[in-house]
């Protein structure tokens, strides 16, 4: 088994200080291979996560701290958000040399699986790159699953579907020669959602077309962006309804959008008891 892992950090000999660690620990106590990218900075890392020629990473560990001035930012947490939407369940690792515990709000330190503050990577760098690598692991096996299940599960008359949420997949190259772009549309009060996730746009002169990224099932149309986003948001809540009905009874892309409901809307628990 081979695990991906990026490292962002806005001084390389941290960064590279880091990744060392982790091939190390799982060489010598895991004996599982990481493939470990180090990047500088927030476009990088973005860059990184966006393209699909690359392997898809099992795990982000960043510094909250991306700038390295006087002024410290917290481009981190938003490297962290966007990775979440673009990799739904991706485990997300945050550290700080610069932040105290209580410097981030409660929404923020959310964000990640685990994180660290100033001065607590210091205390036990194994049992902090254990711990991290565990998560690496378990969501690369859980993702291997989920493959998996989907490639047997089996759907002999999807093709001749009348159902409306279904229509012929796009690669993403077809998006993008056709003219989409990439969205984030992240949780609000008012949408119900736990998790940010990114949707193909395009705008024309018909209106606002929105389409989940990975998942062609759940799709809208809206004379503005905001009624296509809130046409997507109808869609899930009526596929969220549905979630205990068992899985035989879905078609194979709409078993994938399923699976999508449960987790941006924080209902898996409901329907497998985790």
């Amino acid at each position: 088994m081979s695990i991906s892992i990026m490292v962002v950090d806005d001084v390389r000999s941290i960064a590279e200080g880091f990744a060392g660690k982790f091939r190390r620990f799982s060489n010598e106590q895991l004996n599982v291979d990481v493939d470990v990218e180090v990047l500088c900075s927030s476009d990088e890392a973005v860059s990184r996560i966006s393209d699909e020629s690359k392997p898809l990473l099992d795990l982000l560990f960043t510094d909250i701290d991306l700038n390295g001035g006087d002024c410290p930012d917290r481009a981190g947490v938003a490297l962290a958000r966007y990775a979440k939407a673009m990799i739904p369940g991706i485990p997300l690792v945050g550290c700080s040399g610069r932040f105290e515990q209580d410097d981030l709000s409660d929404e923020e330190r959310g964000v990640f699986n685990m994180w660290w503050s100033k001065g607590g990577l210091s205390q036990n760098l194994s049992k902090i790159a254990e711990d991290t690598l565990d998560k690496a692991i378990s969501y690369h096996k859980k993702r291997q699953s989920q493959q998996t299940k989907m490639k047997n599960d089996c759907d002999p008359i999807e093709s001749q579907s009348t159902d409306s949420l279904l229509h012929t997949p796009k690669t993403n190259e077809e998006f993008k020669e056709e003219g989409y772009v990439k969205a984030i549309i992240e949780p609000t009060n008012q949408n119900g959602l736990m998790e940010p996730f990114a949707v193909w746009k395009k705008d024309s002169q018909e209106g606002v077309e929105l389409e989940v990224l990975g998942c062609g099932a759940l799709f809208s149309w809206g004379d503005t962006y905001e009624d296509a986003e809130a046409g997507l948001m109808e869609v899930i809540k009526d596929l969220k309804l549905q979630l205990q009905e068992p899985d035989e009874s879905f078609t194979k892309s709409l078993l994938l959008a399923k699976r999508f409901v449960e987790t941006v809307t924080g209902s898996r628990n409901i329907t497998e008891g985790e």
